[in-house]
């Protein structure tokens, strides 16, 4: 796989998606380290038709590292790292912003979403990678993969429908003060959901 046509084809995209976990500040920076990661280890990734899932969970995961590192700068007391929920005038807390524990309940929320993508048949999975990680149009998804369009549209079909039951099923979402989007656990079945 050639590394320089990954980074031309996911930087922005992951760019956006480490934006709204971490914060635009911190994105850029974040995204550097994510194509580092990506570039070492380009040559361990077995099946190259799940690139696009592999590198948006090593942001997720990188982004749980700088918040869990935010999180224990901030109970250490170092007041040399300003946290983007202080306000720099007067101390006082950006409600528009997120807490590290907030965003560790997020990125909690998004590695557990992508554990019952994985969990997808392989039909639907590629898919339904393609539409929602890769933004392609459902004509895009029918040509790269040569498949009729009306299969694409089927399958992408079932895909949302699979994921909505179990995400219905084992999960329990609701809207925190900011009217963002979280949720929790109901169940023990996908154990790593949900753990900082």
């Amino acid at each position: 796989m050639d590394y320089s046509k990954i980074y031309e084809q996911y930087y922005g995209k992951i760019s956006r998606y480490l934006a709204g976990i971490v914060g635009q500040m911190e994105a850029e920076d974040l995204a550097q380290e994510v194509f580092i990661k990506v570039g070492t280890s380009l040559d361990n990734l077995r099946d190259p038709s799940k690139v696009s899932s592999w590198i948006f969970e090593i942001a997720l995961n990188t982004a749980k590292d700088r918040l869990r590192h935010r999180s224990s700068m901030k109970s250490g007391g170092d007041s040399l790292t300003p946290l983007p929920e202080e306000d720099q005038a007067g101390g006082m807390r950006d409600t528009k912003v997120r807490t590290p524990e907030e965003n560790l309940e997020y990125s909690s929320m998004i590695e557990c979403y992508l554990g019952f993508v994985k969990e997808l048949p392989k039909l639907y999975y590629e898919v339904y990678v393609l539409g929602e990680f890769e933004e392609l149009s459902d004509k895009e998804i029918a040509k790269r993969l040569s498949l009729p369009l009306e299969t694409v549209k089927m399958r992408l079909h079932r895909a949302r429908t699979r994921l909505y039951e179990e995400l219905r099923t084992h999960c329990r979402c609701y809207q925190n003060e900011r009217g963002e989007l979280m949720g929790d656990l109901k169940s023990s079945r996908n154990p790593k959901c949900f753990k900082a």
